[in-house]
């Protein structure tokens, strides 16, 4: 790694499928190195983005929301769609530390190739795969609920680490909004590494906090604003979905704008870390959380929906294959089975006496 780099060319976004795509808009605009994939290249013409950052799955004219229909497109010709994917990805990105994996988990293009991606790079680099994702809201169809539960389960299997960030679509109507507001967050805490004589969270302490495995959160707020009560609000009042209440927790990082915000009290909330940084003197303060459960309590919420609505489910997936036209209608038959005897044919007397 060269350390003349721009700090923000150490971080990578690849953005797959609509929202993956709308994410990396929203991380262009803070001048990081980004690259949108999609089956769609509707989707694509649509985002503004340089178009030397767009990527189109050869073959795709998108997935609507099939998870099954974008992993076939990868797999076609043995696999070479995905083999070349792969290969744009580190060709791109060969130089960055860090690649965040976006998408929804409720699409079909993005949360079917998410978990697949990370899979492949982790195995075949040494760089931290991160995933940003978001879970669909309360009006989704159950197709999307049925892909996020699919997703999660895939993502849980995946040995290694990386952390995951999980958008609550619930917490705004506008989905942009939540994307440039996780934009700003993140941007913050990648660049959160200051000069103070008191402490600073160092860059190898940033990426410790990426690398965990589980979920993750990062907020910021204005130092006039920053508290500790507020700090502490904001770790359950926030753009995601919520941790579990169980303790579980890996890192703490911690970068002070002013006095008012005290660490230990986080942790009381929170729960013991197994590390925690800390650092002052910063424009904003910044707290970022690792090495949390995956959310599972929203995803067994997820799945009783699904259970829920299983039967109709069902229904509207075999009612237009079932027979229901049965029984012969074919009465025409039977009247033209008995042709009409002919009449006979009257005589000039029989004419004169109607």
């Amino acid at each position: 790694m060269d350390a003349t780099m721009n700090v923000k060319e150490w971080y990578g976004f690849v953005g797959l499928g609509q929202m993956g795509g709308n994410m990396a808009k929203s991380v262009h605009v803070k001048e990081y190195p980004i690259m949108a994939a999609n089956t769609a290249q509707s989707d694509l013409n649509g985002l503004d983005i340089p178009e030397e950052s767009k990527y189109h799955i050869l073959g795709g004219y998108g997935s609507s929301k099939e998870r099954k229909k974008a992993k076939q497109l990868l797999a076609e010709n043995n696999c070479e769609n995905f083999d070349l994917l792969i290969n744009e990805i580190k060709e791109r990105f060969k130089d960055c530390r860090v690649i965040f994996l976006m998408g929804s988990s409720g699409g079909g293009s993005g949360s079917a190739i998410v978990p697949a991606i990370k899979m492949r790079l982790q195995a075949e680099t040494d760089k931290i795969i991160c995933v940003v994702t978001c879970t669909p809201d309360d009006n989704a169809s159950m197709k999307e609920y049925m892909n996020c539960y699919e997703f999660f389960q895939e993502l849980e299997t995946i040995e290694g680490g990386g952390a995951t960030f999980i958008i609550d679509n619930n917490k705004n109507k506008d989905k942009l909004v939540l994307n440039e507001q996780f934009a700003c967050y993140l941007d913050a805490f990648l660049n959160c590494e200051t000069s103070s004589a008191r402490g600073v969270v160092d860059r190898a302490e940033i990426e410790n906090v990426l690398s965990q495995k589980g979920t993750c959160i990062v907020n910021k707020q204005g130092s006039d604003k920053a508290t500790t009560q507020t700090v502490i609000e904001r770790i359950r009042d926030n753009i995601y979905v919520p941790l579990e209440n169980d303790g579980v927790v890996a890192n703490i990082a911690l970068v002070n704008s002013n006095n008012n915000v005290r660490l230990n009290e986080i942790i009381e909330n929170v729960g013991k870390p197994l590390a925690t940084f800390e650092g002052w003197e910063s424009d904003a303060t910044v707290l970022a959380i690792s090495g949390c459960s995956l959310p599972y309590k929203k995803l067994e919420e997820i799945k009783q929906k699904i259970e829920d609505n299983k039967d109709t489910i069902k229904r509207n997936l075999t009612a237009t294959s079932e027979r229901k036209l049965t029984g012969s209608i074919d009465f025409l038959g039977d009247i033209t089975a008995e042709k009409p005897k002919p009449e006979k044919k009257k005589s000039t007397r029989d004419l004169l006496f109607l």
